[in-house]
């Protein structure tokens, strides 16, 4: 009987020194989620200047970088939310778990949620989110 390899995932953050170094092994990914408002060469910029932070999910034994998202930071208040701006990429049942990499970051930098703007599709996938007028948000 064959057997599946077993595909190790992980998702980690790209420091903003090398935004440059992957961008090109990212842009398709972030080019995925170009809109009206906003589209790879807007989130270059952001990610470049600091104001949106990378992270990937990379296939542990290829390498590969398959998927990449975009996050910023928005200050409300009385909190501070790390918002998903763009998600793009494959094989995300196989990383998704690893999710909480994120949301642990993103709660040690002051966040009390995470925010992600995304298809009704997501509630089905990041079932501990609530929707709120197709927002997803999860407290922290």
């Amino acid at each position: 009987m064959e057997t599946k390899p077993f595909i190790i995932m992980v998702i980690e953050i790209v420091p903003q020194l090398g935004v440059d170094l992957v961008w090109d092994k990212v842009k398709h990914l972030v080019a995925k989620t170009n809109d009206a408002v906003l589209n790879d060469r807007d989130v270059l910029k952001f990610l470049q200047d600091g104001t949106y932070v990378l992270w990937v999910a990379i296939d542990s034994d290829t390498k590969e970088i398959i998927t990449a998202m975009t996050v910023e930071f928005v200050l409300y208040p009385r909190d501070k939310v790390c918002r998903v701006v763009t998600i793009g990429g494959s094989k995300m049942s196989e990383w998704i778990q690893h999710i909480t990499t994120l949301e642990e970051w993103a709660k040690s930098l002051g966040c009390s949620y995470m925010d992600m703007y995304g298809r009704r599709g997501w509630l089905k996938i990041l079932t501990d989110y609530n929707e709120d007028c197709i927002l997803l948000r999860k407290k922290l």
